[in-house]
């Protein structure tokens, strides 16, 4: 810049001591003028460059010593993903063993739980099975106590009927030894081989023998007869709960129609006589039963005096016992 200004002071020395006009003098003056101003203002961009220079260079070398910094960081990330990069291929490959293992254990894993599943299965199976088998145990223990229960019920009631029928059969068996006893007392003048009085099967038997009653082959009754009929018509009357049957019988003598007939006669012969001695005629039944049932044998003259026999059977009426019975 100073050897130009010098330049320019020659040249100026060169106009002045030349033999020019003033006229270029001074277009030289203001071309000089012109340069000066032209230089001050070019040795202002200078200095204005050489400071942005200076900046630059500062710049530049801040960047030179970032650069350097991101060069070493550079460095060490690269060492550092060096590291990381075989850090993370020795985890890959663990990776892949641990992958592969967990294969095989689900490989395994899998084949039990199939198996376990199948076992599962069967047993819920089995449970729903034995669930129905107890549900219809239930049911039938339900069902079994229900009858447990009626049948308790209806024990206790059969026992409460088996209570009345003893009671009742007691009482009836009482009724007739009473009765057997009155009859015995009643007609307690007879000897034993006339008149006899005894309890079988609930019943109370008076067999009056012919000899007391009628003659040989008769069916009017005697005098004898009529005494043993009315003491008996006396209890009877006493005692109107009771049935009365009289059965005519004979021994085997003569033709079996004629003894049929007169077993027959004899017996509505001893009806009337009850009911002549206030009997009531509606609890009498009449028959004959001839020879047809016998009490002894018919070979002896003893057996034939047995035989030959009015019965006179006494039955407590039963229509309570046989509605106990019936229920």
């Amino acid at each position: 810049m100073r050897n130009s200004l010098f330049f320019l002071n020659m040249l100026l020395l060169v106009f002045l001591t030349s033999c020019v006009s003033q006229q270029k003098y001074t277009d030289l003056e203001i071309a000089k003028n012109r340069l000066s101003n032209r230089l001050n203002e070019t040795e202002a961009e200078l200095d204005s460059y050489r400071n942005q220079s200076a900046k630059l260079q500062s710049q530049l070398t801040a960047e030179q010593e970032q650069r350097q910094q991101v060069a070493t960081d550079l460095e060490r990330s690269r060492q550092r993903y060096a590291e990381l990069d075989a850090t993370n291929r020795d985890l890959l490959a663990r990776y892949d063993r641990i992958l592969e293992q967990n294969r095989t254990t689900l490989a395994a894993a899998g084949d039990e739980n199939a198996s376990l599943n199948a076992r599962l299965n069967e047993k819920e199976q089995e449970l729903n099975q034995r669930q129905k088998e107890l549900q219809g145990l239930q049911q039938q223990l339900s069902d079994e106590e229900k009858n447990q229960q009626r049948l308790q019920q209806e024990l206790v009631a059969r026992e409460a009927r088996v209570a009345e029928l003893e009671k009742a059969i007691a009482d009836k068996e009482a009724r007739l030894r009473t009765i057997r006893d009155r009859v015995n007392q009643a007609l307690l003048g007879f000897s034993e081989a006339d008149l006899t009085v005894r309890e079988k099967n609930g019943k109370v038997y008076v067999s009056l023998s012919q000899n007391l009653l009628f003659a040989s082959g008769s069916k009017t009754i005697n005098n004898q007869g009529k005494q043993a009929i009315a003491q008996l018509a006396t209890v009877l009357k006493a005692n109107k709960d009771i049935n009365i049957t009289v059965e005519g019988h004979t021994d085997t003598d003569g033709e079996a129609a004629f003894n049929w007939d007169l077993s027959v006669g004899r017996a509505t012969t001893v009806v009337k006589e009850l009911t002549i001695n206030g009997v009531a005629a509606e609890r009498i039944i009449a028959a004959g039963r001839g020879e047809f049932y016998p009490i002894a044998t018919n070979d002896t003259a003893a057996g034939k005096a047995q035989n030959r026999r009015t019965e006179i059977i006494l039955t407590p009426k039963l229509e309570g016992l046989y509605e106990l019975i019936g229920e």
